[in-house]
């Protein structure tokens, strides 16, 4: 007795609800026992996937059939039942024909259940081939209409987003109006996203600031949440609809959200400053580079974290030796400390730290800006502007002689470029902002016991310099700058006194 397979598909998960699913397998079920096939448990099943773009028969269950018989796990002579071709296939008539035929020729039997069609190798009936030519180019007409109509609609939704609200669901912050046609800001969820945008931008990570607005009670903007998320911080700091943009997304073929269309401005109304937004993205940057996890979770006691190292090159790490006479915090090279060759030295950390913070209120001075570089920024926008040409003569290109697969791809690759392009502008903008915010090293300084005055000490620190060296013999520390005179401090041990190469000099209380 010859052993038989069904197939069933179909494009919505609605339909399991319906009769779609339980049809299919009693038709399967009744041809079998009318023609003395032994129809198996093992039944593949594509349930919510459609046929048009051919993703059942390449990563769904129709794809593993074809594996299953090439391996042999599926013997030659087997039968597959299917309602009809629109179940197996919904692409152009010439590959679905491909695909009947590949089935066919692994010495599979396809059986069409609808109009009792049986199609094996050797014995084709080619009237019957004809009619099924057929149902196969209606089928993928019916799909190209149908997805050319959805595709038309969201497209002129789309064209209409400049003018009007969508009256797709808007950020939690915002709401319509009682008639729909205006967008409204709600006030008190707009404060709570400044606040987030502040705390990031003076060096808190998103744990931090999500462990920071728990502990204040402060309520999430979203209805559906009852607290705070690091999943929700990130999708807000990392958006631009606080600044009023709004980038239309569809599904692709893969059933992944990607942009399309151009970014609309103004389409929201603007909940955060430009100028904050670029200074966030910088402090994200920052963290990303050189923290160390107590930086990203909010808590430092160490302001030279990420940026402080040894005169051999290895960094320093923040030692606790406890509340002994001998105790306290001390910073001692990672390679000493595990006896990876340097000299083991403990400077502490307190005595270290007013140092170099004495040093850096009296001798790092505010340099003169220099005149601005553009000539890396107009070079990006006008690559930008070459490639949208670019991108328009391809799409011209398909309109006049139909797709290619060449061109699709050719679009993706210079649409890739372009975020690239708007990756590297939005560095550069976030740089501009942050040089240009003038912070007073000495009030910073003044108010260092408090937690969140230190995590924008370090933020302000590692932007201003490329590292601190600190010196086993403790007669010596190098202060690199990244625009401006390096500083270079020495210690006199008769005199207790710390001094730099052009006169500056200054003494610290143990």
């Amino acid at each position: 007795m010859n052993k038989a397979y069904s197939y069933i598909r179909f494009s919505t998960k609605g339909q399991i609800e319906g009769r779609s699913l339980k049809r299919q397998l009693e038709n399967a079920q009744e041809y079998a026992n009318s023609n003395g096939l032994e129809l198996q448990s093992l039944s593949f099943r594509d349930l919510g996937v459609s046929g048009y773009k051919g993703k059942n028969s390449t990563d769904g269950e129709l794809g593993k059939f074809i594996e299953a018989v090439k391996e042999g796990v599926i013997e030659e002579g087997s039968y597959l039942l299917i309602e009809s071709f629109d179940r197996m296939s919904r692409q152009p008539v010439e590959t679905s024909l491909m695909l009947l035929m590949n089935i066919v020729d692994l010495g599979i039997t396809v059986v069409t259940l609808m109009d009792r069609q049986v199609y094996k190798k050797g014995e084709m009936n080619m009237n019957a081939l004809m009619l099924s030519l057929v149902s196969m180019s209606r089928a993928h007409e019916e799909s190209a209409t149908k997805s050319k109509r959805v595709g038309d609609a969201w497209h002129k939704k789309q064209s209409r987003a400049a003018s009007e609200p969508m009256g797709s669901p808007l950020p939690s912050w915002l709401h319509y109006s009682d008639d729909k046609k205006e967008i409204l800001v709600s006030e008190v969820k707009a404060i709570i996203v400044r606040y987030i945008f502040l705390l990031s931008a003076e060096g808190y990570g998103r744990a931090a600031i999500v462990r920071r607005l728990n502990n204040e009670g402060i309520p999430p903007i979203s209805s559906r949440a009852s607290q705070w998320h690091t999943s929700t911080i990130s999708k807000l700091l990392n958006g631009r609809m606080v600044l009023g943009e709004y980038h239309p997304h569809v599904t692709n073929s893969k059933g992944k959200r990607e942009a399309t269309g151009e970014v609309i401005k103004d389409y929201y109304p603007q909940v955060i400053d430009e100028d904050l937004w670029y200074k966030s993205q910088a402090a994200i940057k920052s963290r990303r580079i050189g923290s160390t996890g107590s930086i990203k979770k909010g808590f430092t006691r160490n302001i030279f974290s990420g940026f402080i190292l040894c005169e051999c090159g290895s960094s320093m790490q923040f030692v606790n030796k406890g509340s002994s006479p001998k105790g306290g915090y001390y910073l001692v090279c990672s390679l000493a400390r595990y006896g990876g060759g340097c000299k083991y030295v403990s400077h502490r950390y307190y005595y270290t730290q007013w140092v170099i913070l004495i040093a850096l209120q009296k001798l790092l001075k505010t340099y003169a800006k220099k005149p601005e570089d553009t000539s890396k920024t107009l070079s990006l926008e006008g690559e930008l502007v070459t490639i949208q040409k670019q991108i328009d003569k391809l799409i011209k290109d398909i309109d006049e002689n139909g797709f290619s697969t060449y061109i699709s791809k050719a679009i993706r690759d210079k649409e890739s470029r372009i975020n690239e392009i708007n990756r590297e502008l939005a560095d550069i903008k976030a740089a501009k902002a942050v040089n240009n915010e003038s912070i007073d090293i000495t009030e910073l300084t003044a108010n260092i016991n408090e937690q969140s005055e230190r995590l924008k000490l370090h933020q302000h620190l590692k932007r201003q310099l490329k590292s601190i060296v600190l010196y086993p013999s403790k007669k010596s520390i190098d202060i690199l700058v990244n625009e401006g005179d390096d500083i270079h401090l020495s210690y006199n041990e008769d005199t207790e006194v710390w001094a730099s190469g052009d006169g500056i000099s200054f003494k610290i209380n143990s």
